[in-house]
């Protein structure tokens, strides 16, 4: 049996300036965006963390990054189960919460959202496998990957 893993880096544009605060909110924004995406984690969390109101965290996001932290999250966390996919076979439950969703259900929507695709389809059509024609689409998406 292999382990593979997959990396979460989340790039931080860097704030202005090459200070020693500017420095610290850069590494502070990227260890609450890194947890934030393996969790389930609030916007108040993800605050926290940064040392900000809630205010105040979501108005820099959004300045920054042109959207909400709940937006980039989803988006993120998408991306890594897609590349969880892409490395090894995995179980849809396993998969749900390695990348920080709390219900089944809601990931395979918001993935099939995104891609087009269920998570199970998306594994199965990588490895080369074929689903069986008997199989529901509800029936794929339970399936290990």
């Amino acid at each position: 049996m292999s382990i593979t893993m997959v990396t979460i880096s989340v790039d931080i544009e860097s704030i202005d300036g090459d200070n020693e605060l500017a420095s610290r909110d850069n590494q502070r924004l990227a260890q609450a965006l890194e947890y934030g995406i393996r969790n389930s984690a609030s916007i108040e969390e993800l605050a926290t963390i940064c040392c900000q109101s809630v205010s105040t965290f979501k108005r820099k996001f959004r300045a920054r990054y042109s959207m909400s932290p709940h937006q980039w999250l989803l988006i993120h966390k998408l991306e890594l189960a897609h590349r969880i996919i892409e490395a090894k076979e995995i179980p849809i439950s396993e998969l749900t919460k390695m990348c920080g969703f709390n219900n089944t259900s809601h990931f395979i929507h918001r993935f099939r959202t995104r891609y087009g695709i269920s998570p199970s389809r998306l594994g199965k059509m990588l490895r080369g496998t074929k689903a069986e024609d008997t199989n529901t689409p509800d029936e794929l998406d339970k399936e290990p990957l």
